[in-house]
C-alpha cells in the first residue's frame, strides 16, 4: 500500500508542478503593463513558480515513501508530505495569491491546486495512519 501511496504522491506532485505552467496568465500572453511601457508578470506567475518549488520536494517524498519500509521513516515522510500539501493550498489562496478577476488562473489554476494539495494531504495522512498501525 505504501508503494501505491508513494506513486500517487509522485503523480500529484507532477500535476502540482505542471498545472500552473499552462494555467497562469503569462501562459495566455497576459502581463501587467507599467506606465513606462515595461511589462511584469502577474502574481499568478509567481504562484506557479512557487508551486514548482513545492512539487519537487513532494516528488522526493513520494519516491522515498516507495523506497522505505521503516515505520519511523514513513511517519516522518507522511508529516513532510502533509506540510507540503498545506503549502500547495496556501500559495494560491493566502501566501502569494492569483489574479482577482475571472481570469484562467482564478478559475482553473487555483481550484486545481486546492484539489491537488488536498489529495496530497490525504495520501500523506493515510501513509501516517498505515505506518502507525504497522507492527502494533
Amino acid at each position: 500500500m505504501n508503494k501505491f501511496l508513494g506513486i500517487a504522491l509522485i503523480v500529484l506532485a507532477l500535476a502540482i508542478a505542471i498545472v500552473p505552467i499552462f494555467t497562469d496568465c503569462q501562459s495566455q500572453g497576459k502581463s501587467l503593463i507599467l506606465v513606462n511601457g515595461n511589462s511584469i508578470p502577474m502574481k499568478c506567475h509567481w504562484t506557479g513558480l512557487a508551486e514548482i518549488a513545492t512539487g519537487v520536494p513532494l516528488i522526493a517524498v513520494g519516491a522515498m515513501i516507495v523506497a522505505n519500509r521503516r515505520k519511523e521513516n514513513l511517519l516522518n515522510l507522511g508529516i513532510m508530505g502533509s506540510i507540503l500539501g498545506i503549502l500547495v493550498i496556501l500559495l494560491p489562496t493566502n501566501l502569494i495569491g492569483v489574479c482577482q478577476s475571472a481570469m484562467l488562473c482564478n478559475t482553473a489554476m487555483k481550484p486545481a491546486l486546492i484539489v491537488l494539495g488536498s489529495l496530497a494531504i490525504v495520501a500523506s495522512l493515510v501513509t501516517i495512519v498505515l505506518a502507525r498501525k504497522a507492527n502494533d
